[in-house]
């Protein structure tokens, strides 16, 4: 396990471990949790989306609709079990739920069906007209719980962003990828970032905390207060880099409430310390729906 991590003291990582530290413990850690899933049920459907580590599909398990994660590189697969192992222990209503894998053609991780896609696409078809500031609070909430549950797990998401938050048939935000965001296909390379939505710290540091959740957790506010809009529009992202050191923000969007981004300037404190929790959050949030 350590030596799949970059370290300065060592030449290269080792790409596959020793079976037993591998992919077989978290095999094991997963079958005797009851988590391996049996392909015979698994019928898959047509492509929904494309990540950087493989398709994501529709299908059906055992009768129910589910979406289905393929990752087909091995060793990707290897790091992706040992963190679907951690995913296992976490269940909240706003969290997309894991329902299980399958070790076949890489590996298959088979999740609930969010029948109304991620956010970013939700907000953009549909635009003001058909969503109220009461829905984008309510979502916002949702996000901001669920963010929340994690912080009390003492888990760190790192890919907090609109485009990782699916809807469901009946409205509920969940929060997507947790824990899968530590896995990079292409090593720790830094510049590979989302760098519009990493907190400083994690940019220049690899500070990775709940506190740089919260300044990505600004981000999205922004995000879904202009209906799906790509934060810092017009700046590249060594602009936005050097930009934020100076004590650049960005402009609240269109018609956002002003408690709303007085709450994500507090998320942009370039001080980690200075931001509010998740459980903060939450409670101001809950408060602006009264």
């Amino acid at each position: 396990q350590h030596y799949t991590k970059e370290q300065g003291a060592i030449c290269t990582k080792l790409v596959k471990p020793k079976p037993k530290t591998g992919m077989k413990s978290a095999e094991e850690e997963l079958a005797k949790a009851g988590w391996l899933l049996n392909l015979q049920h698994l019928t898959l459907g047509d492509r929904i989306g494309q990540g950087e580590f493989g398709d994501v599909l529709q299908g059906e398990y055992m009768g129910q609709k589910v979406a289905v994660k393929n990752i087909k590189c091995d060793v990707t697969a290897q790091a992706f079990l040992a963190e679907t192992a951690a995913m296992t222990k976490v269940r909240h209503r706003n969290l997309v739920c894991l329902l299980g894998v399958i070790l076949h053609n890489g590996l298959y991780i088979v999740m609930e069906f969010m029948s109304k896609g991620n956010l970013v696409n939700f907000l953009r078809t549909r635009g003001r007209a058909l969503v109220p500031t009461q829905q984008l609070l309510l979502f916002a909430l949702d996000v901001a719980q669920g963010m929340d549950y994690l912080e009390s797990k003492k888990l760190v998401h790192r890919d907090l962003a609109a485009r990782n938050i699916l809807i469901s048939e009946d409205n509920v935000a969940k929060v997507s990828d947790f824990g899968l965001a530590r896995v990079n296909p292409k090593g720790a390379d830094a510049t590979l970032l989302p760098v519009k939505w990493t907190a400083p710290e994690a940019l220049k540091h690899n500070k990775f905390s709940s506190k740089s959740d919260v300044w990505s957790f600004g981000i999205f506010l922004w995000e879904t207060f202009s209906f799906g809009r790509a934060p810092y529009p017009k700046l590249s992202l060594q602009e936005v880099t050097a930009l934020l050191e100076e004590g650049y923000r960005m402009e609240p969007p269109e018609g956002c409430p002003p408690a709303i981004y007085a709450l994500m300037k507090s998320c942009w404190e370039l001080e980690p310390g200075k931001r509010p929790s998740f459980k903060k959050l939450t409670e101001k949030l809950q408060k602006e729906l009264k």
